[in-house]
């Protein structure tokens, strides 16, 4: 599978809302690291690493659970000079459950960010996020700001 057919077929897995699904993407020790500060409930690194599929699952499956709507948009797509891909995205939804300190509060969020890519032999070798926090978590009119 080509590195943006491989792309395609994860942002499929989230808006299918397939944790699962999301982590076969990734070669068995793959990672997704955030380059965002963590929330406090996520504990350890500052700058957490799911390292493997099923680390990788859980924390899909957390945050699918906390906007069970959610829509993930590839907005744009670009291939690296070295090799990687990056993207970006757009994730809308409403957040219906506690994911952490992120208490559900029913509002509907919209927010932006960046992944960038590496593949490896037997899918992604690594994802890096980037995104605002404050446009995630802040309160409902920084949150509903991101979709001016």
């Amino acid at each position: 599978m080509t590195m943006t057919g491989l792309v395609a077929r994860y942002a499929d897995a989230w808006n299918a809302h397939h944790p699962e699904a999301c982590a076969d993407c990734f070669a068995p020790d793959g990672e997704r690291v955030w380059r965002v500060l963590a929330p406090p409930h996520v504990g350890g690194d500052p700058f957490p690493r799911f390292r493997g599929r099923e680390a990788v699952r859980e924390g899909i499956a957390a945050f699918v659970a906390s906007v069970p709507d959610l829509v993930v948009d590839v907005t744009a797509l670009s291939d690296g000079s070295d090799g990687r891909i990056w993207i970006e995205w757009r994730l809308s939804g409403t957040h219906l459950h506690d994911w952490g300190p992120w208490p559900a509060r029913g509002e509907h969020v919209d927010f932006v960010g960046v992944s960038i890519f590496t593949q490896g032999d037997q899918g992604f070798a690594e994802e890096r996020l980037y995104w605002d926090q404050l446009l995630m978590t802040g309160p409902p009119a920084a949150v509903s700001a991101a979709g001016d």
